[in-house]
């Protein structure tokens, strides 16, 4: 029944399949985007000759299967927040189930199948299509089941022999019968270039790129396999009270502590409509376990000094890194248009807390943020910061708006985290506050060393020179440029780092030069605010200086004004320089599911550092013997009692509706301090 179509005349005709008079992708071009010059029938048989697409015979090319095809064979991008604009292509998804139901309908018979190849991960700055090509076919089979594979084997590059060894193949199986209101549906997600197979159900996620999952139900439709670099599960180890716990201790025995210190206190950025009642809810929920002793913690060692310091944490609508972390990215988890509006707030792993969660623990170890139970306070030493102001959106204009509108009294140095990465860096967070102590550090950056491979393209890097003063700064480079690797190793911004009083006055010096805001914002703290600050502090030519600047923001119309202002910026920010703080301690990237799923396997594995806490409710959220990891032990029976799991599968809550009116209530009560748009 499977034969191979010859080219249709019209690709040449049209040119709809050419770019620079090169046959392109058809992320550059979609079905309904053509005019009705050219049927369906022959677009579809267009798709077919350029991609050697096979398909039975017997079907009739409709315009649903043109649709289907559209589908098949386009990515689905980051969607657009409220203001209609766009982040970061930081991955896509395919909804399985809605191309089932297209499908089952153009397929009349069993093993009929349609195949083509995709291209899963483009670069988001040149648009070229890197060669990562996913093997794609919907298979029609016996019992009402059609099959939507993936398959990627390396290597995939234009004219190279296939490889037979599979990278990453991902098998869904699904009944065409399933009702409008089934809850149950099937996604394959694609983060730069790792595919992942998704099941939703009510009100959980499950995820895995190497196990499966089959619906226990008499009727159930749903049937998950993945794959990855052919491995399969091996159980992870038994756990005990004591694999991966690290005894709480004090790092502070040998400072001298200030007894009436209690430590300073922590704003939560955030951005409008983005995350507010969630992540209020979660620290809510977390200061009740405090209280009621579900979560102990060791005693608070307050440093002393500590209310020269002001923390801050971005939570949410400043990098598309954190979208996934966070569930606004619509298209991923619930298909709605408006991401902003639907959103989790943030994921809980096994360890019963989110990573911005973790991170408290961390500051109330290092003696920074007493969590103590009694001692913290929504409105006292944690605060919230809503920008409604429509500006500065990215992570340095943000923070410049956090620092201006929040604030302390007598405060020094303002502290920068983030909400995307599980951290235990609690001596160098520490080493990060006496640095700033000292009086002539700009910036202090806690750095980690990671492999080289597992730096291209994801995190910024960096070259020390004496003192641990860092002479240059990569962001996310494709190649490690001489100077950065050792051992096949460099050292990455975990994004946590502090930031001088005099570093922030020297930034205001220059940001009046900065170019108009054109949709995402010129400040970014790795991309242009640290790149500013390093030139002011290193080089003594302030043409020289001029010249870094330019670089950065563009040209600038008044350079009479401009050069008074670096000489004003380089004489406030006087001998201060920019350091970094290697550590070794333990810190794991969570910016995207992908991500955030395989610190939930580094903490199922007891691979990670847990408090005592931590790990008893791991010892409650997992199953050692199938590989399920859950966020509850709720959750663990739900999903236990609905699906048979083989391999390691994470199940998240699904993201929920966010109202505009829940976050009024939250400002009418005073909990957030807001900037409005102006």
């Amino acid at each position: 029944m499977i034969q191979k179509i010859g080219v249709a005349s019209i690709i040449n005709a049209t040119g709809v399949f050419k770019k620079n008079n090169i046959a392109t992708n058809v992320n550059y071009a979609t079905v309904p985007a053509f005019n009705s010059k050219y049927s369906a029938v022959d677009i579809a048989k267009a798709y077919q000759g350029m991609y050697g697409i096979q398909t039975a015979k017997t079907v009739s090319f409709g315009q649903s299967l043109s649709d289907a095809f559209s589908e098949l064979t386009t990515q689905m991008k980051t969607c657009t927040d409220e203001r209609g604009e766009k982040g970061e292509d930081v991955g896509s998804q395919v909804d399985v189930t809605e191309l089932v139901k297209k499908f089952a309908r153009e397929l009349p018979s069993k093993y009929d199948a349609i195949k083509t190849n995709i291209n899963i991960n483009i670069d988001p700055k040149t648009r070229e299509i890197k060669p990562i090509i996913a093997r794609t076919q919907i298979k029609k089979l016996p019992h009402d089941f059609i099959m939507y594979e993936m398959a990627v084997r390396p290597p995939e590059v234009i004219g190279q022999k296939r490889s037979d060894n599979l990278k990453q193949l991902i098998s869904i199986f699904q009944k065409t019968n399933a009702g409008e209101n089934d809850t149950q549906k099937a996604y394959v997600l694609n983060t730069k270039g790792n595919l992942m197979a998704v099941v939703e159900d009510g009100d959980n996620v499950l995820l895995t790129n190497a196990g499966s999952v089959k619906s226990k139900v008499k009727h159930g439709h749903i049937y998950a396999h993945a794959l990855q670099d052919g491995n399969t599960f091996k159980p992870f180890p038994q756990p005990t009270m004591t694999q991966g716990v690290k005894k709480t201790q004090s790092v502070t025995d040998n400072l001298s502590v200030d007894p009436n210190n209690n430590g300073t206190e922590i704003v939560i950025g955030m951005e409008e409509n983005r995350f507010v009642p969630e992540i209020i809810k979660s620290i809510e929920e977390f200061i009740s376990k405090i209280d009621n002793g579900e979560i102990v913690l060791g005693e608070f060692h307050p440093q002393e000094g500590a209310n020269n310091l002001q923390l801050a944490m971005l939570a949410g609508g400043f990098g598309s890194r954190a979208e996934y972390t966070n569930a606004s990215s619509s298209g991923i988890m619930h298909g709605e248009k408006n991401g902003a509006q639907s959103t989790k707030g943030v994921f809980r792993t096994a360890t019963g807390l989110t990573p911005m969660e973790t991170t408290f623990v961390t500051l109330h170890n290092a003696g920074l943020l007493n969590c103590s139970k009694g001692q913290l306070k929504i409105g006292e030493n944690i605060k919230f910061y809503l920008n409604k102001s429509g500006v500065n959106k990215g992570n340095g204009g943000f923070t410049v708006d956090l620092y201006n509108k929040m604030e302390r009294s007598g405060r020094k140095y303002l502290a920068i985290f983030p909400n995307d990465s599980m951290s235990r860096m609690t001596n160098a967070t520490q080493e990060m506050f006496k640095k700033m102590e000292q009086g002539n550090i700009a910036i202090a950056m806690i750095a980690k060393e990671v492999k080289s491979d597992d730096a291209k393209g994801n995190f910024g890097i960096m070259k020390l020179g004496a003192d641990n003063e860092i002479l240059e700064f990569k962001e996310k480079p494709k190649e490690i440029p001489d100077g950065y690797e050792k051992d096949g190793k460099c050292l990455t911004n975990t994004f946590q780092f502090a930031v001088s009083k005099e570093a922030f006055e020297a930034l205001a010096m220059i940001e009046p030069f900065f170019p108009a805001s054109k949709g995402k914002e010129p400040r970014d703290w790795s991309k242009t605010f640290i790149p500013i600050i390093m030139s002011l502090t290193q080089k003594g030519d302030i043409y020289e200086i001029a010249k870094d600047i330019t670089k950065v923001v563009g040209e600038v119309n008044d350079k009479a004004s401009f050069m008074d202002a670096i000489t004003k910026a380089k004489n406030i920010l006087s001998n201060q320089k920019i350091v970094a703080i290697p550590t070794g301690e333990p810190w794991a990237d969570c910016g995207t599911l992908n991500a955030l799923y395989h610190t939930t396997m580094q903490i199922a594995s007891g691979d990670f550092q847990l408090e005592d806490f931590e790990r008893k409710h791991v010892l409650d959220c997992i199953n050692t013997e199938t590989g399920l990891i859950a966020s509850t032990p709720e959750q663990k029976k739900f999903i236990e009692d609905n699906y048979h799991i083989n391999g390691e599968v994470m199940v998240v809550p699904k993201a929920q509706k966010v109202y505009p009116y829940i976050v009024k209530n939250y400002e009418r009560k005073g909990l957030i301090s807001v900037n409005e748009r102006k």
